[in-house]
């Protein structure tokens, strides 16, 4: 095996891919945040993950669950020592025939009113489970392009894979079968201010697009995230400037990127969320 890396099994789509991961040292060199959404099942001991600016260390059998906003960075605890994982990452509206109002499958990614919600401990049992759906996803790739169903087959299989997340996550968190139905459309929301956070959003533009009432949309919103509609935005934004900085993109560049047009107004709400300056975060991280 390579002294850095070695990826052994992957499936990969247009609109998804499953990789089975053996790593000897750290891939990743800083803080991202993912244009898809990415979900990493730990097999093995030893890898740290920084969340916003709190550090973890996870061990085996556990599902690390990432949405376009959650800015993050895994790193191995000690280098040189192999670390197991499984890699999915697909786009949210690739899952769109398989969820419902009743089955919303992007819900463990878009309801997160506890802590630490990108962190799932499994059970030694749930996790070989889904280490099974994943192998199965893999090898669906050998599947001859005569074969009928061969295009199907993986698809189905990532949607009993997320719906079995989904179930693990609810269990976990305690949440209650009524909220995929009230929040379906939340989730809608949340995924178009990610893909939008650097237009100008209001509260009308939101009603008016989802058909929503305001003041429903309001709470609801408050009940899935934990803020306010322009809160989130704002704390989107905020998520992706800290990202472009630490890549040591200029403030100015920052600025217009993460959906502001004014630079006072944006080194403003910068230092309100973080305490300090956009130019002393990113001397700050300076590597």
């Amino acid at each position: 095996m390579p002294d850095n890396y070695k990826q052994y099994k992957e499936m990969f789509s247009e609109s998804f891919s499953v990789q089975h991961k053996i790593t000897t040292t750290s891939v990743q060199g800083t803080y991202h945040i993912h244009d898809d959404l990415e979900l990493i099942l730990l097999c093995s001991d030893g890898m740290d993950c920084n969340i916003g600016d709190t550090s973890h260390t996870l061990s085996a059998n556990t599902l690390l669950i990432f949405n376009h906003m959650d800015l993050h960075y895994n790193h191995l605890t000690h280098p040189g020592t192999p670390n197991e994982r499984y890699v999915v990452v697909f786009k949210p509206e690739f899952i769109d025939f398989f969820s419902s109002v009743q089955t919303d499958l992007l819900e463990c990614f878009y309801f997160r009113p506890f802590k630490n919600p990108c962190i799932l401990p499994l059970s030694e049992d749930e996790a070989s489970q889904c280490r099974a759906i994943l192998e199965r996803i893999i090898q669906s790739a050998d599947m001859p392009d005569t074969m009928f169903g061969f295009d199907l087959y993986p698809k189905f299989l990532l949607g009993e894979f997320l719906l079995k997340v989904n179930q693990q996550y609810r269990n976990y968190h305690t949440i209650s079968f009524k909220n995929t139905s009230d929040y379906h459309t939340i989730y809608q929301v949340i995924n178009y201010i990610h893909m939008n956070y650097d237009k100008e959003i209001t509260l009308n533009l939101l009603s008016d697009i989802f058909f929503i009432n305001k003041s429903y949309l309001c709470t609801s919103f408050r009940e899935v995230t934990g803020m306010s509609p322009n809160q989130y935005l704002i704390h989107c934004r905020i998520m992706k400037a800290k990202e472009l900085l630490l890549c040591g993109t200029g403030i100015d560049d920052v600025c217009s990127l993460a959906g502001y047009n004014n630079l006072s107004h944006f080194s403003r709400s910068f230092k309100e969320k973080t305490g300090i300056s956009p130019k002393k975060y990113q001397m700050l991280h300076k590597t």
